[in-house]
């Protein structure tokens, strides 16, 4: 026995007391440590405040300044980061407000058929213009006379076609006067241009006649009769005497009125 524990030394009984004290050292330091560094976290997670310990308030502001964003920061600022997308929002109707126009304009371009399709033929609108005259010369008798009352019709010019003459009509009187009779004796004087140019002819002749230019006048009773220069070829002299003579030009016109009322007009 004297021998054994001579080899082994003396019995120590306090080691294994030392051993735990060093441990409980080490965990007290720990939770030291650890209190001094989550303090400010906690306090600013939870809203409470945790006393500092004695002599460490500077190593806690140093450590507060130097430790990161507390998670209650970082969750905070996770959820406002959709704020800029809020902000920029208005942007996206920008954006189709300018492409709206775009659209617009590529709407509003005409396709190579679209004057075809909308305008119509060229050929067609030009002769539609033609037509659109003739429409409204169609309400006047010959394209020039307007009916003024039943079967009484007034020219440009002023002179009255009224019923009459043993045609039953000065106006089918005046048609005679737009074809030859070479069997007619004497003479018969013939408008050229059917009964539109025997119109127009005698309008000019009766204007010429009221501004007396070249115009003989004779009275004679209710009826004034006119003998009017034109100054060129208004028609030919026909009828057996004129064709005797190879029909001869006609320059002059004759005009028998009562008042503006034509009785009989033809060319000399």
């Amino acid at each position: 026995m004297n021998a054994a524990e001579s080899r082994s030394g003396p019995h120590r009984p306090g080691g294994k007391k030392g051993k735990q004290t060093t441990v409980a050292g080490i965990v007290l330091a720990v939770v030291v440590g650890g209190y001094t560094l989550l303090r400010p976290s906690i306090n600013e997670a939870t809203g409470w405040n945790l006393p500092a310990l004695p002599g460490k308030q500077v190593a806690k502001d140093s450590v507060a300044d130097n430790s990161p964003a507390p998670v209650s920061d970082q969750t905070s600022s996770s959820r406002s980061v959709p704020a800029p997308n809020e902000s920029a929002k208005p942007a996206a109707p920008r954006v189709e407000s300018q492409t709206q126009p775009q659209r617009n304009e590529t709407a509003k371009s005409p396709g190579p058929l679209a004057s075809k399709m909308t305008r119509g033929d060229p050929a067609s609108q030009s002769n539609s213009a033609t037509a659109q005259p003739a429409t409204d010369n169609s309400d006047l008798e010959y394209g020039l006379l307007r009916e003024i009352s039943p079967d009484r019709f007034l020219s440009p010019a002023g002179v009255l076609y009224t019923p009459g003459s043993a045609e039953g009509h000065r106006l089918e009187h005046l048609r005679r006067h737009t074809k030859d009779q070479p069997n007619r004796s004497g003479k018969h004087g013939v408008f050229d241009g059917d009964m539109e140019g025997a119109l127009a002819t005698i309008d000019k002749a009766y204007e010429k006649a009221q501004a007396n230019q070249r115009t003989t006048k004779e009275v004679d009773g209710k009826r004034t009769i006119y003998t009017v220069d034109m100054g060129k070829r208004v028609g030919f002299v026909g009828g057996r005497d004129g064709q005797r003579s190879r029909n001869p030009m006609a320059r002059r016109v004759r005009l028998v009125l009562e008042g503006n009322r034509l009785i009989t007009a033809f060319p000399l």
